[in-house]
């Protein structure tokens, strides 16, 4: 049998049709093996394997955040901090599943994360929808 890996829309990794409950196991993927390529495709990559990934919507989704010296600062569901800044903006991306465009941030290497509906609630009420 092959080895087939999911990420659902939000967030959860999946493999062989089974949920990965171990969030360290999943982690460690997310972190040195989840890799896309200039297709768009996902892949989890190790110098010895190469298993496709299908990704409904974006690996990560964003849970929390906080602000740091002035900066928001972005908390995704596998605990990966990112800074929004210049190098760093929110993108609105269509998305097929709520069909309407929602907030995205590029965590690395063009894997992104959509701004979870909590966090993007709470950004609105502090800083106001302009």
């Amino acid at each position: 049998m092959t080895d087939s890996y999911r990420i659902d829309s939000r967030g959860q990794w999946y493999h062989n049709g089974g949920i990965i409950n171990r969030k360290a196991l999943a982690k460690l993927f997310s972190d040195r093996a989840l890799k896309r390529d200039e297709d768009g495709n996902y892949w989890l990559q190790t110098p010895f394997e190469k298993y496709p990934v299908e990704v409904e919507d974006v690996p990560y989704v964003v849970v929390d955040y906080e602000e740091k010296d002035g900066v928001i600062v972005f908390k995704t569901n596998m605990d990966e901090m990112v800074a929004l800044d210049s190098d760093r903006p929110l993108k609105l991306f269509y998305n097929d599943k709520e069909e309407m465009k929602l907030p995205y941030i590029e965590i690395r290497d063009g894997l992104y994360a959509r701004i979870g509906r909590n966090v993007y609630y709470a950004l609105v009420e502090k800083y106001g929808a302009e």
